[in-house]
């Protein structure tokens, strides 16, 4: 029996959100996973530019959803939307739910759509390599925003106020 020195990588099949134009398009890829490293491989040769070779160790956020369109944390949502722009446009229309896992780092970041069947894996993949996978759900985000107005309402505030004794 032969061994050998080193892991062999671990390939997935995704979707990628990369963008087109002014708009942004699901491509299908491979998510390889590495000892230190995971690479996403687009398939289609348009959208090559985009492939992706991250370090574990450089994930500055990994957030999973479960919903319509990526739901991100406060911080990631924030940074992709600064990243990303108006790529993100078209999905806040989609109306199935799939399994989202976005990760970024300090400049980079990738938008992935996992299958049913291997999103399981993949997340415990992460975590394996010392990547904490933050779990977002939609719904919290909802409630979040609502306990937020109501607060605004029973103090009276409100994003435009602003005050009067700084002018």
């Amino acid at each position: 029996m032969v061994t050998t020195p080193f892991a062999l990588a671990t390939d997935y099949k995704i979707k990628v959100v990369v963008p087109d134009g002014k708009k942004s398009k699901e491509a299908d890829a491979v998510l390889r996973i590495n000892k230190e490293t995971f690479e996403v491989l687009i398939e289609k040769e348009k959208f090559e530019a985009n492939n992706k070779k991250l370090a574990f160790s450089d994930l500055k956020t990994a957030d999973y959803s479960y919903s319509k369109k990526p739901v991100l944390s406060t911080g990631g949502a924030i940074a992709t939307a600064i990243l990303v722009g108006v790529f993100v446009l078209p999905f806040l229309f989609m109306k199935k739910k799939n399994h989202w896992l976005t990760v970024q780092t300090e400049d980079q970041f990738a938008v992935m759509k996992l299958d049913k069947n291997n999103f399981r894996a993949i997340i415990a993949e992460f975590e394996t390599h010392g990547v904490e996978v933050k779990e977002v759900f939609e719904e919290d985000k909802k409630d979040k925003d609502k306990n937020d107005k109501d607060v605004k309402m029973k103090t009276g505030t409100s994003d435009d106020d602003t005050d009067s004794d700084t002018r």
